[in-house]
């Protein structure tokens, strides 16, 4: 028969906490690619969407502007 140490002991190897694996940080091929892509106002203004059509309301009637 074991003791309360012993039994103690053997349980405590059987229920050892399993470590925790940290993951890694995944750096994404998109951020790396807008930081060395280098834009044009011209381009930047388009991406804004300044030189579209706009469109309001007027009198009931949707018009571009």
């Amino acid at each position: 028969m074991n003791t309360l140490n012993d039994q103690l002991s053997m349980w405590k190897n059987k229920n050892q906490p399993v470590p925790v694996k940290k993951k890694k940080e995944k750096t994404s091929d998109k951020a790396q690619k807008a930081h060395s892509e280098k834009l044009s106002d011209r381009d930047i203004r388009e991406l804004m969407g300044m030189n579209r059509p706009r469109y309001e309301k007027r009198g009931g009637a949707i018009r571009q502007r």
